[in-house]
């Protein structure tokens, strides 16, 4: 049995980082938008959770985006 489980929940707009501190020169995202997918299962439509697409631009200025795992990320106050 799974207790207090601590649901993380990301707006667009929400400014995040990757959480793992190991990391070296962690970019600081915007959240874009929660993604699922759809597929067919049985005749019935079901849509599942994918992850939540971020934004940033990278030290050459170019833009990037990727989608992370809710679990991998954490506002930036």
């Amino acid at each position: 049995m799974i207790n207090d489980i601590e649901k993380i929940f990301f707006n667009p707009g929400d400014i995040v980082k990757v959480r793992h501190t190991q990391l070296k020169n962690v970019p600081v995202m915007y959240v874009v938008e929660k993604v699922t997918r759809s597929y067919k299962h049985n005749d019935e439509t079901v849509n599942s959770f994918k992850g939540i697409k971020c934004r940033w631009f990278n030290s050459n200025g170019d833009l990037c985006e990727e989608i992370f795992s809710s679990k991998d990320l954490e506002r930036v106050k």
